[in-house]
């Protein structure tokens, strides 16, 4: 099954358009201001920070401009996620970053379903990947049972998106925006559709939705032309300098000064 012919992703690119430009706002611009004015020793805070620039530019540079979407949140225990609801497509759309994404199913022992479990689980839970993930069990021919029933993944979802938004037989998909990062720019960012197991049924890449980050090449630009300017100014110096030694009123030595003195101390 191809899961594409569902909804294709060419439809969908005026609104990834927007979610990739409120993130790489959030990462790069957003991020690096803060750090810019934050009078902090340290800056711990910053990894929870940047899903709350995420969320606060999904609500002003997303759903503010495109009817299709709408932003729900959700609370999880200390925190509040956020996921984006696109009726027109029937697809639901969450932002992780890919290393948090790669970590959760290698959480053992929890008492609750990560809410990325409970969404795929619902939505998701008739794709099958083509390159699934091995386990011990898978290498020993062990069958262990899910961690969770159905009806606990069922009842989270109810949770986590609220029946009055959505019900879980209407046929929707979930998505996933995977992103990495370095030095607040983003490196890699995918589309992603997952199985029930979290492994991955589809990976769009969607680098080419990214806009160029001005602010960056602004301040790179400007540190390249100060520098031209700074040896422009150096060498100005100098040439006034130079100016002013060949104007001056100042009498030069006269080497026939020197050569008499030089003559008196030889016959003294």
């Amino acid at each position: 099954m191809n899961i594409m012919d569902e909804f294709d992703v060419i439809d969908i690119q005026p609104e990834l358009r927007l979610i990739v430009n409120a993130l790489a706002k959030a990462i790069g611009l957003d991020t690096r201001s803060y750090l810019t004015g934050s009078n902090m020793d340290t800056n711990n805070a910053i990894i929870l920070l940047r899903g709350d620039f995420i969320n606060t530019n999904l609500r002003d540079m997303v759903v503010a401009i495109n009817d299709n979407l709408e932003l729900k949140h959700f609370k999880r225990f200390v925190w509040t996620g956020s996921l984006l609801i696109d009726r027109k497509h029937n697809i639901t759309i969450t932002i992780s970053a890919r290393p948090t994404l790669n970590r959760i199913k290698g959480v053992k022992g929890r008492k609750n379903p990560h809410y990325l479990q409970s969404m795929c689980h619902v939505l998701n839970g008739d794709l099958k990947a083509e390159c699934k993930q091995m386990t011990l069990a898978d290498m020993e021919g062990v069958d262990f049972d899910p961690p969770f029933a159905d009806e606990v993944y069922g009842a989270d979802f109810d949770s986590i998106i609220d029946a009055a938004a959505i019900s879980q037989d209407e046929g929707y998909r979930h998505c996933v925006i995977a992103y990495e990062t370095e030095r607040l720019e983003i490196k890699s960012l995918s589309l992603l559709i997952l199985d029930a197991d979290l492994d991955v049924v589809k990976d769009i890449s969607l680098m080419d939705l990214l806009q160029p980050d001005f602010s960056t090449l602004t301040a790179e630009v400007a540190a390249v032309e100060e520098a031209p300017q700074k040896r422009d100014a150096h060498s100005l110096v100098k040439v006034r300098k130079d100016i002013k030694s060949k104007n001056s009123n100042e009498p030069d030595k006269k080497p026939e000064i020197s050569t008499k003195r030089e003559e008196v101390g030889k016959q003294a």
